[in-house]
C-alpha cells in the first residue's frame, strides 16, 4: 500500500501504510493498537491493544476512527468536519491528517532531515569533547505464552517492581491483562 490513506478508505488488522522513503510504517496491529514504527520499533501507538480494533477508517466527514468488529469506535482523531481529507506517512516519520493543504491532526513525530554539511574554509582541529550519545531508540517486547509485566521489567530493567512503567507506556489499566503476540513498548 502507498503512503496515503484517502477519504473513505479503512486499515484492516494487520495493513500498513508506508512511508515513500519505507522507513516508517502505520500499521493496524492484530491486537487493534494501531502502531507507528520506525525499523520496527514503535514511535507513537493509538495505546488500544486489546480493545479489538479491526478496521480504521479515515471517513468521508474528516475524522479518522479505530472501530471493532461490532462497528464500536474506540479510537478518533476528532477531526470531523473537515472534507477533502487525506492520511499521510511522510518521510520525515510524522503522520499527518490534511483536509486540503491544512493538517488537522498529526502524531507529532517528525524529525528533521539532516542539514548539508557546509564547505570548508579551512582545516578544523578537532573537537576536545565529543557530542552526547544519542538517546536510546525505543524498545519493543512482543509477549510470549507465559509473559508477565513482572517478568518483563524483571528483564528489562532488573526490577519486577517496575512494571507499571512498561503497563503506563502501553495504556494497560490492569497489569494483569495482556495478549500473546501484543506488541509492547519498553521505555528506557
Amino acid at each position: 500500500m502507498a503512503d496515503t490513506l484517502q477519504a473513505g478508505s479503512s486499515l484492516a488488522a494487520g495493513q500498513s501504510i508506508t512511508s515513500n522513503n519505507g522507513a516508517y510504517a502505520l500499521t493496524l496491529q492484530e491486537d487493534g493498537n494501531l502502531v507507528l514504527s520506525e525499523g520496527g520499533n514503535a514511535v507513537w501507538a493509538s495505546k488500544t491493544n486489546g480493545k479489538s480494533a479491526v478496521k480504521a477508517d479515515l471517513q468521508d466527514d474528516g475524522n479518522f476512527v479505530l472501530y471493532t468488529e461490532g462497528n464500536d469506535p474506540v479510537w478518533a482523531s476528532q477531526t470531523a468536519g473537515n472534507s477533502g481529507v487525506k492520511l499521510v506517512v511522510q518521510d520525515d516519520r510524522n503522520v499527518v491528517l490534511y483536509a486540503g493543504d491544512n493538517a488537522v491532526w498529526s502524531t507529532d513525530t517528525a524529525v528533521e532531515a539532516p542539514a548539508a554539511p557546509e564547505p570548508e574554509a579551512a582545516p578544523v582541529a578537532p573537537a576536545a569533547a565529543e557530542a552526547p550519545p544519542a538517546p536510546p531508540a525505543p524498545r519493543t517486547h512482543t509477549v510470549a505464552p507465559g509473559d508477565t509485566l513482572w517478568d518483563l521489567a524483571t528483564h528489562f530493567y532488573g526490577d519486577g517492581n517496575q512494571y507499571q512503567r512498561i503497563a503506563d507506556a502501553n495504556g494497560i489499566p490492569n497489569p494483569d491483562a495482556i495478549n500473546v503476540g501484543q506488541v509492547l513498548t519498553i521505555p528506557a
